[in-house]
């Protein structure tokens, strides 16, 4: 290997073969850009890497699985639902608008700084003579303290309305909760509903599989007519939707629920419970139309609400009527004033004074303004009237429906079961006959049919057996004892 230098030209040879700087250069370039590549091919994996397992690790923990009873249901639902925490800050903020109408009753302490510069004094001339009249500068500091002590009687007034509107919303609230807790217990029995559905309808494809199967066979074998083979295709094509109907409802009953918790859709539910008659209303389960409708006087939250609510808007009228009469007030201040030729004050500069003012105002007309107001309290009394009269009556036509459901549930239970057990044996029976000969396919399909239905009407009738106690509850105020 020879290498040359021709120190005339500077290139190099290598080989013989003649190399010049500029290609040696662009060699070394293309290597280190090569080098710096591979590092950014590197770093833009490790980067992905990274942050995919970081997605993965954040997907992982913000997942959950959430077992239910209907317990935790009472739980969560008094904690996260979205609504009944909105109407718990409405209930908060009259609660400080209460002590707000009290503050009126404290005197009002203020102060007040004045620094004023004159830009032209007033001039008075006398016998031919000017007199300028005042300083260029003005510096005042005051402190007033100020107490209406007479006003009609609207401020206790005031507080009285506001009082009862912290009531009313005490009242809502809690007839809220029971909203809140009714609308999620029926979706939680919703989903056990949909899920004993889909196990229904799930059953009933396999046993129309089954016998479509025994049919098939017995085609084959020349034991089964045309007619009985195609019966059996169509008793099985026809449960295929139900099932898939069955499997959707499931779905959204799980997404009903997990709105009304305010669970996140990804998270999985997992319901402990099962379909089986429950006994909610217990003591109550026992009692007359008439005694319902009595305790109901006693705790329905809405219309104890509308009671306060009716109250606040009467101490409206008196709050109305007290414009009419004068008001009286006391007001005492301390002055620190300092007139001044220049802007360099001190303390010294300044002149006390003090002052206690006792005055009542007392408006003779406003244009008929007060009247006005009193009548437009009159009129909104009278409406609050019907409107709680309104209530009343829709009360009791509450409780008659509630009452009247749970009986009606109550009673076509025992007879929903009795139906399923009977059907139940029926199709068994079919089966056995017709596999042995004894009994054609439109027995088998009629049974089959027969026990689907009953066996649905028998979960629908466990569910509004179970709901029904808890509208029961609610339409007399007495839910809340489920959970207390």
């Amino acid at each position: 290997m020879k290498y040359i230098l021709e120190t005339k030209y500077a290139r190099y040879t290598y080989n013989n073969k003649p190399i010049s700087h500029d290609n040696i250069l662009e060699k070394q370039l293309k290597g280190i850009a090569k080098v710096i590549i591979m590092i950014r091919k590197s770093i833009v994996i490790l980067i992905l890497t990274i942050s995919f397992l970081w997605n993965l690790a954040g997907a992982q923990d913000q997942k959950r699985i959430i077992y239910l009873s209907w317990k935790n249901v009472v739980d969560i639902s008094l904690k996260e639902n979205m609504s009944l925490q909105s109407k718990s800050y409405e209930y908060d903020a009259q609660n400080y608008e209460m002590w707000k109408s009290l503050s009126y009753f404290l005197p009002s302490l203020g102060y007040q700084g004045i620094m004023q510069k004159n830009l032209e004094l007033p001039v008075f001339v006398f016998m031919g003579q000017k007199f300028v009249v005042g300083t260029s500068y003005t510096f005042q500091h005051s402190l007033t303290l100020s107490m209406p002590l007479f006003t009609g009687g609207s401020r206790w007034f005031n507080f009285e309305m506001q009082n009862n509107l912290r009531k009313a919303l005490s009242e809502e609230l809690k007839g809220k909760e029971e909203e809140t807790i009714l609308n999620s217990m029926q979706a939680y029995y919703g989903i056990i509903l949909s899920e004993e559905l889909a196990k229904s309808a799930e059953e009933a494809v396999n046993v129309a599989k089954q016998n479509l199967d025994q049919v098939e066979k017995f085609y084959g074998a020349g034991k089964a007519t045309e007619l009985d083979f195609q019966r059996a295709k169509a008793q099985y094509s026809s449960t295929l939707p139900l099932l898939e109907s069955a499997l959707s409802n499931r779905r959204l009953s799980v997404m009903r629920l997990k709105s009304f918790l305010n669970i996140p859709l990804t998270d999985s539910l997992i319901v402990i419970d099962t379909l089986k008659r429950k006994e909610f209303l217990n003591e109550y389960a026992s009692s007359s139309l008439e005694e319902l409708k009595s305790i109901s006087k006693e705790n329905r939250k809405d219309i104890k609400a509308l009671e306060y609510q009716k109250d606040a808007i009467a101490g409206g009228k008196k709050m109305a009527l007290s414009q009419f009469s004068p008001t009286i007030a006391i007001a005492a201040g301390v002055d620190h004033a300092a007139p001044m030729d220049n802007s360099k004050v001190t303390w010294s500069d300044y002149i006390r004074s003090k002052s206690v003012t006792l005055s009542m105002s007392w408006p003779l007309f406003e244009g008929g303004r007060r009247i006005l107001d009193y009548q437009i309290a009159k009129v909104k009394s009278d409406q609050m009237e019907l409107a709680y009269k309104q209530a009343e009556y829709g009360a009791e036509m509450d409780i008659e429906q509630s009452y009247y459901g749970y009986a009606e549930a109550s009673k076509n239970l025992q007879g929903l079961k009795d139906a399923l057990d009977q059907y139940k044996e029926s199709m068994r029976i079919s089966n056995l006959l017709y596999s042995q000969g004894m009994s054609n396919q439109l027995d088998v399909l009629n049974a089959q049919l027969l026990y689907s239905q009953s066996k649905i009407g028998y979960l629908q009738g466990v569910y509004n057996y179970n709901v029904s106690q808890l509208s029961l509850l609610k339409s007399i105020g007495l839910l809340d004892r489920i959970w207390k």
